[in-house]
């Protein structure tokens, strides 16, 4: 089965792989939930452990589930919305309006010295979207800038088919850096917001049955210290709706007919243990950062954390940009590195455009490779499910580098040793029905605005 919901009187967290406090196992840590075996450093080779699922999808393709991404980060987009104290700049960035006065709010940090200090702020509303079909679950990614003190908040609301609206739910409140004695606040995803029509777990808004909204609006708050001029930017943000996803189809048909593989960095995260204990006890932990630095990486120098930033990061077995991603990801409410859109907010950082969607397939993630493009998947799975990784896990990002001639994803599995032993070769139906089944196809978009995306299947609505 797809990963399902929980009914408006239930209290477990939805969607995906559960633990026993009902909480999504986002990937805070495999360490703590693997059970290793002895794996060839390399990986399995393919076709080298059966298959759990035999089925194979008619169509290349394979799901036709109704998951779109919508997409507002150009002048054209920004006047579709509404504008309250925030103007494009030259760059074509949403920037606080210096020109007028804009309206103040007082925010507390729920992590910091308990002193509530007073911003000044602008907001811009997208129009209302209306995907054709009852939103289950949504997740919205952002690409902003933000100089000392300064941050975003992004909120979501769904309208009922009845006409009323849900109440805006706050999506994440995101600040790149951590100078806490100049003002940054502690990043944060927000608890406690369900209510009768949904629950937001982390980052993922859930309808509750019978009140799944037929249209919605994002809206993207910036935020500055009173006093100063330096103002947040804002320069894309994306949200990912999809219906209530069914029965997993069944593998999908290999499209590409030959091998193919990105010459993508490869980083351990176990090389990291015990590194930074105050950020969930150390690199056993930290999957979703070091799979995005090995995307960041791929990309090339420019994108890269410049050197006198890690000049004082503790990382003696070497690669101090994972640590540096961990520490700069970290979510304080969710007390983990693996929020995903803060791993894309953190890409954008240095100069990648991010986003978060669900793929449907492998079938689908192919197309990116063969344009180019690594991609990041969210998956978890049982040690029987999955014989050739070796372990079994409750949550687990790892990187899509290409697929063998016979269609198996060749994978850089940061749950590994050291560098030299990322690389790793799965069996097609295990991964993709591993990956399906426990967040839906969750993905990391991530590449430079030059770099463009591949063409969406036809006839299905675009989700990316």
């Amino acid at each position: 089965m797809r990963p399902t919901r929980p009914t408006s009187t239930s209290t477990v967290r939805p969607a995906f792989r559960r633990d026993t406090t009902g909480r999504l196992r986002r990937p805070l840590s495999v360490a703590a939930v693997v059970t290793l075996l002895a794996v060839p450093a390399a990986g399995v080779a393919a076709g080298g452990a059966a298959a759990a699922d035999p089925a194979t999808t008619a169509s290349g393709e394979g799901d036709t589930a109704k998951i779109t991404v919508t997409h507002w980060d150009d002048l054209r987009d920004w006047n579709r919305g509404t504008f309250d104290n925030v103007w494009p700049d030259g760059s074509g960035a949403l920037t606080i309006d210096s020109n007028r006065a804009g309206a103040r709010v007082t925010y507390t940090d729920p992590f910091g010295d308990g002193t509530a200090r007073r911003y000044v702020t602008g907001s811009w509303t997208s129009p209302v979207v209306t995907p054709g079909y009852a939103v289950d679950e949504s997740i919205s990614s952002w690409n902003a800038r933000t100089p000392t003190g300064t941050f975003v908040e992004t909120t979501f609301r769904g309208r009922l088919a009845d006409g009323t609206w849900t109440k805006w739910y706050v999506m994440g409140r995101w600040t790149s850096g951590d100078d806490y004695a100049e003002g940054d606040i502690h990043r944060t995803s927000v608890d406690g917001q369900g209510d009768e029509n949904a629950n937001i777990w982390t980052d993922t808004f859930s309808a509750r049955t019978g009140h799944e909204p037929v249209a919605f609006q994002t809206r993207v708050t910036l935020l500055k210290p009173e006093g100063t001029n330096a103002s947040p930017k804002l320069d894309g943000i994306s949200t990912m709706t999809n219906e209530l996803l069914g029965e997993y189809p069944g593998t999908s048909t290999f499209t590409l007919g030959r091998a193919t593989e990105l010459p993508v960095p490869r980083f351990s995260q176990n090389i990291h243990r015990g590194e930074y204990p105050q950020y969930g006890g150390g690199g056993e932990v930290w999957c979703s950062p070091t799979s995005t630095s090995m995307v960041q990486y791929f990309w090339g120098r420019q994108h890269r954390v410049p050197p006198r930033e890690l000049a004082d990061v503790v990382s003696p077995n070497g690669d101090p940009q994972v640590p540096y991603a961990a520490i700069n990801t970290w979510d304080y409410t969710y007390e983990g590195s693996g929020n995903w859109p803060f791993n894309a907010a953190y890409a954008h950082r240095f100069g990648l455009d991010a986003q978060v969607t669900r793929l449907r397939s492998l079938a689908e993630a192919e197309r990116f490779v063969s344009a180019g493009i690594p991609l990041v998947f969210s998956a978890s799975w049982d040690l029987d499910e999955m014989p050739e990784a070796g372990y079994d896990t409750n949550g687990h990002l790892l990187v899509l580098v290409g697929f063998t001639a016979d269609g198996d994803p060749v994978i850089n599995d940061p749950a590994s040793p050291s560098d030299a032993a990322v690389r790793h070769v799965y069996t097609r139906a295990n991964f993709e029905k591993v990956w399906q089944e426990a967040t839906g196809g969750v993905t990391y978009v991530i590449h430079p605005s030059d770099v463009p995306l591949p063409t969406h299947p036809a006839g299905l609505t675009p989700n990316w």
